[in-house]
């Protein structure tokens, strides 16, 4: 039986993300059949036994759970197709094998239509808006022609969809080759001018050295932005997962910034919860960026009163090691006006162009906190008030490390 949401991912190792494959390079669609009954099998392969799209004919898999469903589309992430069965080793088995396939898997561009053969014990309106499916059917519905729309249907959606993760793969590969040419050039700029400082300059000398190596800087974390944003929107950055102290990062974030603080005159405080030495399982590097991101726009939008880190915890269920981090970055800054604030995690947006004039930046930075933060099982929100500050709350969902021999 299926107890919850992760018992699925006990079975089968997490993947990695999902590689394209065009669908001109096909020699047939695969449609995977998941269902506990042998004779639903049988059925769906006699109905669909002369079917052929784009001059391709259907290749068949079959799964009898949803667990065997899940480990079938972890060998095979180039399935096309997949009429699922709603109830079968547990009565959400084919929901949480939805789960799995695009959540742990990152698959999209599988079509997934779930069939049922007691349609009111799982109500079609909150399957829907709950899961990423894409059609919702009761096995009585499937007559033959009924089957055969459904599958020239799915396939059209998955042809067009894959077509469009080539091109979004294609964009970030793109990305990646022109940072890199530009970033090795400029890497050399910066690594000469620094140099520079330590050469007897006089002060105009010495400010115009600062001048190249600020704006050098400043070019960096923009590729380094665009490439990661676009990755991140093509699906295809990947975690690198270590245990991390959070108190640790969160303190190494502060003593980065704690300078510019200090310059304005703002306090830059942490508070935490978390025990000594405790460790959880995240990509350090990404957490760092987040917190980087949200502590430094705190600080450059606050002139007076300071910025103020808090850390909080809870088990996310008290049957696993799971647990929800909660970070807060509280600001004293000018805060955000309400009718602003859906703009506020769109790319390449700021929530009032003066503040790019004034402030600097490239509107990324919560953009790519916010994909972040979704990467990790978690979210990011804000609470404002126009002249008296504003509040980021993001939160991730992380393993706790109780071993780390």
């Amino acid at each position: 039986m299926i107890d919850d949401e992760f018992a699925i991912a006990d079975v089968v190792e997490f993947a990695d993300e999902v590689d394209e494959v065009s669908p001109q390079s096909l020699k047939s669609w695969k449609v995977l059949i998941v269902d506990d009954e042998i004779e639903v099998h049988e059925i769906t392969k006699l109905a669909l036994k002369d079917f052929t799209f784009d001059h391709k004919p259907l290749q068949f898999l079959s799964a009898y759970s949803g667990v065997e469903a899940c480990q079938i589309m972890s060998e095979h992430p180039d399935v096309a197709v997949t009429l699922l069965d709603v109830i079968m080793e547990s009565e959400d088995a084919g929901l949480m094998t939805v789960k799995y396939i695009r959540e742990t898997l990152q698959n999209r561009s599988i079509r997934i239509i779930l069939r049922t053969g007691q349609p009111g014990h799982v109500p079609e309106r909150q399957v829907i808006v709950d899961y990423d499916i894409d059609d919702y059917k009761a096995k009585t519905e499937f007559t033959p022609q009924r089957l055969f729309t459904t599958i020239i249907t799915a396939l059209r959606s998955y042809k067009a969809y894959t077509s469009l993760e080539l091109a979004s793969r294609a964009k970030s590969e793109f990305l990646s080759l022109m940072s890199h040419e530009i970033r090795t050039p400029m890497n050399g700029v910066l690594g000469m001018a620094q140099l520079l400082t330590y050469t007897n300059l006089d002060s105009e000398q010495k400010e115009f050295v600062d001048i190249i190596l600020s704006s050098g800087r400043s070019l960096l974390k923009i590729l380094n932005d665009i490439l990661d944003f676009s990755k991140l929107d093509a699906n295809h950055l990947k975690l690198e997962l270590s245990p991390v102290d959070i108190s640790v990062c969160i303190n190494e974030v502060l003593r980065r910034l704690y300078r510019r603080a200090q310059e304005k005159g703002l306090e830059l405080k942490y508070y935490s919860d978390s025990l000594p030495h405790e460790y959880f399982l995240c990509d350090p590097n990404r957490l760092h960026q987040i917190l980087l991101n949200l502590v430094d726009n705190a600080i450059k939008f606050t002139e007076t009163g300071g910025v103020y880190v808090e850390f909080t915890k809870r088990s996310h269920n008290s049957l696993s090691d799971l647990f929800e981090l909660h970070f807060t970055v509280r600001d004293t800054g000018i805060g955000i006006p309400e009718h602003l604030l859906e703009k506020l995690f769109q790319p390449f947006s700021q929530v009032d162009g003066s503040t790019s004039r004034r402030y600097g930046g490239t509107g990324l930075g919560l953009a790519i906190s916010k994909k972040l933060c979704e990467r990790m099982a978690g979210g990011i929100w804000v609470e404002t008030k126009l002249g008296y500050g504003s509040t980021f709350h993001f939160t991730i969902t992380v393993p706790l490390v109780t071993d780390r021999v």
